[in-house]
């Protein structure tokens, strides 16, 4: 098949990141406001207990000190930089997988644990989500180097005992970053199928209208629909032939 198009890619621009902004924003408010650790806020696991379920969502977003703060609200930016405009509506989906996934271990696996606070647990899940869209199109041995290290830092802090990058007046809870990366794991496995849409060919979320083929485009069956995928950040455009069954054919065009 033989098909000429011109690839749909922006080089060069850069989306602001107003989800992480106005998140990052959020904390510090807090923070300025309500100080280090608020009691009302933190997860604390009797209050829990008695009715407090907010503490399991608040939790994560105040600080037990003004580093703990900035070290948590920068790396949030950063990632936020880095991400947002790949992931859109995935980064608070990722943000709330981590949560859930870090207060699942924090209850069941951790039940001597009475108060913690803090955005670094679930931050990992982003970070793994990340990665793995940014693998998807990317292909750079980078980004899993990038990966592995963020694992064995878990598995070294976990050994230790203590955050290798910070010193906080709460002592640190390193499982919580492996429930974080784990949470992302599990995300990013479930936001990788692919799946026929009525409007469209779905990949990873992402819509693309179907246009039916006119008489003389050189296919005998007019049942097939044909479709492109510009993929971001990419000079190779994804044809997509589907018919009527859901059957799917690729073929490569360069851009």
């Amino acid at each position: 098949m033989n098909a000429s198009f011109e690839p749909e890619l922006g080089h060069g621009s850069f989306t602001l990141p107003w989800r992480s902004l106005l998140l990052a924003a959020a904390a510090l408010a807090v923070y300025l406001i309500l100080g280090p650790a608020p009691e009302a806020w933190v997860f604390d696991r009797v209050a829990i207990a008695g009715g407090d379920w907010w503490r399991l969502i608040t939790g994560h977003w105040v600080h037990s000190d003004l580093t703990h703060a900035c070290w948590d609200i920068a790396a949030l930016l950063a990632l936020g930089a880095l991400f947002e405009e790949k992931l859109q509506w995935r980064l608070p989906l990722a943000l709330l997988a981590g949560t859930a996934g870090v207060d699942l271990w924090l209850w069941w696996a951790e039940p001597t644990l009475s108060y913690y606070c803090g955005l670094s647990g679930i931050l990992n899940s982003l970070l793994v989500v990340g990665l793995a869209y940014l693998w998807r199109d990317l292909r750079h041995p980078l980004i899993l180097l990038t990966a592995v290290a963020a694992a064995l830092k878990i598995i070294v802090e976990i050994h230790v005992g203590q955050a290798l990058l910070t010193q906080t007046a709460w002592p640190s809870v390193p499982a919580v970053h492996a429930a974080g990366f784990l949470s992302g794991l599990l995300l990013a496995w479930g936001l990788a199928g692919k799946r026929l849409d009525a409007d469209g060919f779905v990949e990873l979320g992402r819509v693309v209208p179907a246009v039916p083929l006119k008489d003389g485009d050189g296919l005998a069956d007019s049942a097939y629909v044909f479709q492109r995928i510009a993929l971001e950040q990419d000079k190779i455009s994804l044809l997509t032939l589907v018919d009527r069954t859901g059957t799917v054919g690729h073929a490569s065009d360069p851009g």
